[in-house]
């Protein structure tokens, strides 16, 4: 915890004595057909954009501002990258990258401000970073989820999003309705084989009334099932996490599950109830990210 102050610390002082550069980024606002949208921010502005959408404006200060920081650690880090490939933008606006809407909010602002040019790094490095709306407890390793583990971002035990939206669901799915989904004849069994340690589905086996067998991820299941449905926690069509159950009743299979989300750093829901028990966003960004640590843009 005493490396975030003193590095806190540090950056008022850079602040202060006008050591911080405004930074742009190109956000694709749209992506459809030859001629992508573009549009050049400043990236704090960018971020008051990026919070009214990620997250709600009436949620404490505390955790806005966490949001913030993580907001612009994966925002300068698609920056790096897209820049690397050489691509037209640096971030896109989805769910898959960032939602950003234009937003006026004082408050949205007033958090941004706060937090102006802090960013997580990992052994001086700017790093790729994550956030998810609820882990149902427990959030999860990268290698289990994309595959491929990434050392600055481990899991940890959250008691604070528990009992809050989103931690328990249920979802049916007609039979025919899956197998068209992943063109298989008529799936009459869908069998976990394997979970992580935080009880995230791993790998499972649909079978066809004819034989034909899938086996992929439980990542890779949400994915095809959620793809082109916007992933919204309401909607019946989508499965919102990994960490489920399944079972077939008559011609349906129910998904009763919890959480929402892939699972990785960042807990929304739990950022929230901790800055409602009195957590600072400090210690909040200490609790997701143990092995980072609070840095200025150069």
């Amino acid at each position: 915890m005493h490396r975030y102050i003193l590095k806190k610390a540090l950056i008022s002082f850079l602040m202060l004595t006008g050591l911080v550069f405004c930074q742009n980024i190109r956000v694709c606002i749209n992506n459809k057909g030859n001629n992508p949208v573009i549009h050049t921010l400043d990236i704090e502005e960018y971020l008051t954009g990026v919070l009214s959408k990620e997250m709600d404006a009436l949620w404490p200060e505390e955790a806005l501002k966490a949001q913030a920081v993580v907001s612009r650690t994966f925002a300068m880090y698609m920056k790096e990258e897209s820049r690397k490939q050489g691509l037209k933008y640096d971030i896109e606006n989805s769910i898959y990258h960032q939602v950003y809407n234009a937003n006026n909010s004082a408050k949205i602002k007033k958090t941004v401000r706060e937090t102006e040019g802090e960013i997580l790094t990992y052994e001086g490095n700017l790093v790729q970073v994550f956030f998810h709306s609820n882990c149902s407890g427990k959030t999860a390793k990268t290698s289990d989820v994309w595959g491929g583990a990434l050392l600055h971002l481990s899991s940890v035990d959250d008691p604070f999003c528990v009992d809050t939206p989103y931690s328990d669901w249920k979802k049916t799915f007609h039979q025919n309705n899956l197998s068209k989904i992943f063109g298989v004849t008529a799936i009459k069994k869908i069998v976990v084989e394997e979970r992580d340690a935080t009880g995230r589905v791993t790998s499972l086996r649909l079978t066809g009334k004819d034989g034909n067998i899938i086996c992929l991820t439980g990542h890779r299941l949400r994915m095809i099932v959620n793809q082109g449905k916007g992933a919204l926690f309401q909607s019946p069509d989508i499965i919102p996490s990994t960490n489920f159950n399944v079972r077939k009743e008559g011609d349906y299979f129910v998904f009763t599950g919890k959480g929402y989300g892939h699972g990785v750093g960042m807990c929304q829901w739990g950022a929230k109830k901790m800055a409602e028990d009195g957590y600072n966003y400090l210690q909040i960004l200490r609790h997701y990210f143990p092995e980072m640590e609070l840095s200025q843009i150069k």
